[in-house]
């Protein structure tokens, strides 16, 4: 052994030393290191061990469980589910007590330097986490199937809660809209706050079906104050602004309409107004009780009353003015109507008696009956229009059917009159165009006179004593009494046609004449001067003198064409003689 460590003196030099030592001390603080990340790293893994522990701890499998026993005590259809559920949850329960004792024994291990044996541990705690996650998870849900009857009565009266703090909310913003009802209001808010606690001791209790059957009157408690919140400032206008202004309109109208002279003691207008009035604050009251139904009903009814007396004083007024309104003229064409019939009945006397017209007895007796029944009516509406005693609107049915009646009997006066008129129009005609006939043949023979023809044919003298024949002919078609209208029309136009015609015959006999006059007149300018021109005026004077006339102007102008050439066409354009005059 000496010989050993003598020969290891001899080797080891004291560099050699030095470099062994500090290879040791290399060795001593890696493994120094190394042991302190694995201890960190030991930890680290520990800590989220732990996390996972809590989080799977945090599950409220207990409270859930003791909820769902709970349930199972009052409801016999869980109890079944829970104690099948049991095995599990105390599984659960002892697996989590078993993972704690591991966490708090690896923990141990870590502090006394133990890795090695805290790893261990810290692997079998990392497999029994898991397995207690995946059986808690499944307890959990089971939980949560047998707890779903309160989870989704917590979510309905959550649900609830919210609406009932809107409703609320509704309330206090337009706390003034509700006037006498505010108090009501208010009790029935502190009900439904009381019935969300009851609600609860129910839950806390797990009476399920209790808290249930709270569910539902709160949900109808809240439905119906909603209701009410809505309802109640619209109804509180109508009763407390817009009918009573209509009262008041009304009330106005009515008295106006009386002023007029207006009938309307058969309304019971003010009886009405009072009845209604009286409503009213009957519907008042209600609504101080939160009653809205049945009040919004009585309002409409009373608004619909309102409208209804609205309309019927209207109804008065209008047909009042209407009946006062027309009334005298109505009555002037019923008197114009009867001094027409009467007018027609001496006509007819005449008319039948001087042309055979058709009888018109029996129609002139029933015109005549119709007409007594239109005066008897006429006078029915002067005497309603004068008491005023009757409503105008009956007195309106009256009055149209007095109007209706002046009507019809109007036009069949006018029909009537119409065809007398037309029966005595040709008498009438005749005789005018008889006066007109006699007025040509005057004419006629004064133009002769006046311009002294030297000579007129004898025919000319027969057509005079012709036209004289014809007019006496009507004349005594005339004095025949019937009247023969038929033969009065063919005479008559026969005279016409003739007298016409010696009136056309004459103007133009005379006319020729006067130019014939003209032209000689003219010609005797020329006569000194030229023999040819002396010639032939002497010519055309003794055409003249013999009634030639045509022919004494035919000359007369071909005379003085050859003076004036173009003459004779301007005479006949113009047909006015004078224009020779203007030649010069």
């Amino acid at each position: 052994m000496d010989t050993l460590i003598n020969k290891l003196i001899n080797v080891l030099t004291p560099q050699l030393v030095l470099y062994i030592v500090i290879a040791l001390v290399v060795i001593i603080v890696l493994t120094i290191v190394l042991r302190g990340m694995r201890k960190r790293s030991l930890k680290g893994g520990l800590v989220e061990l732990e996390t996972k522990y809590n989080e799977v701890k945090g599950i409220p499998l207990a409270f859930k469980f003791n909820k769902a026993v709970a349930l199972s005590r009052v409801n016999e259809a869980m109890l079944a589910r829970v104690n099948e559920c049991q095995p599990n949850f105390d599984s659960v329960q002892e697996a989590l007590k078993e993972c704690g004792v591991l966490l708090a024994e690896a923990d141990d291990l870590l502090y006394v330097h133990k890795n090695k044996a805290a790893y261990k541990k810290m692997e079998q705690l990392q497999k029994n986490l898991e397995e207690s996650r995946k059986k808690a998870e499944e307890v959990n849900q089971v939980l949560d199937e047998i707890l779903e009857q309160e989870s989704e009565q917590r979510s309905q009266i959550n649900i609830l809660k919210e609406r009932f703090r809107s409703i609320k909310k509704m309330f206090g913003d337009n706390r003034n809209a509700y006037h006498q009802s505010v108090e009501y209001i208010e009790k029935r808010i502190d009900a439904i706050e009381k019935k969300f606690s009851l609600f609860e001791e129910w839950m806390f209790a797990s009476e399920f079906d209790k808290a249930h059957e709270q569910q539902e009157e709160i949900a109808k408690d809240i439905q119906e104050l909603g209701n009410q919140l809505h309802a109640l400032p619209n109804l509180y206008e109508q009763a407390r602004g817009v009918l009573p202004k209509a009262i008041d309109e009304i009330g106005l109208r009515y008295a106006q309409t009386r002023n007029k002279g207006v009938y309307l003691e058969h309304l019971d207008v003010q009886k009405n107004l009072d009845i209604i009035s009286d409503q009213l604050k009957e519907n008042i009251a209600k609504l101080r009780g939160g009653i809205v139904v049945d009040v919004k009903e009585n309002l409409n009814a009373l608004g619909e009353r309102l409208l209804n007396l609205q309309d019927l004083i209207a109804r008065e007024d209008d047909a009042y003015a209407e009946i006062h309104g027309g009334i005298d003229e109505l009555f002037q064409k019923v008197r114009h109507v009867n001094e027409e019939f009467e007018s027609i009945v001496q006509l007819y006397q005449r008319v039948n008696e001087r042309f055979g017209f058709e009888d018109w007895s029996a129609r002139l007796k029933e015109e005549e009956k119709q007409l007594e029944q239109m005066n008897v009516l006429r006078r029915k509406v002067e005497k309603a229009a004068i008491e005023n005693v009757l409503a105008a609107s009956a007195q309106l049915m009256d009055y149209r059917e007095l109007a209706k009646a002046v009507e019809l009997f109007g036009k069949d006066v006018e029909k009537m009159k119409a065809q007398l008129a037309s029966a005595c129009s040709d008498e009438e005609r005749a005789k005018k165009q008889l006066v007109k006939l006699q007025l040509i043949l005057n004419e006629v023979r004064l133009k002769t006179a006046c311009h002294r023809l030297p000579s007129i044919s004898s025919q000319y003298q027969s057509d005079l004593a012709e036209g004289e024949k014809l007019i006496n002919r009507v004349k005594l078609v005339l004095e025949h009494s019937p009247l023969d209208v038929q033969e009065l029309n063919a005479d008559l136009q026969e005279a016409i046609d003739f007298v016409y015609k010696l009136y056309n015959n004459a103007n133009n006999l005379v006319g020729i004449a006067i130019m014939v006059e003209n032209a000689i007149v003219f010609g005797n300018r020329y006569r000194s001067s030229y023999s040819e021109i002396d010639s032939e005026l002497t010519r055309a004077e003794l055409s003249f003198q013999n009634g030639e006339y045509t022919k004494a102007l035919k000359i007369a102008i071909q005379c003085i064409e050859k003076m004036h050439p173009g003459i004779y066409e301007k005479l006949i354009k113009t047909n006015d003689p004078s224009i020779m005059n203007q030649v010069g």
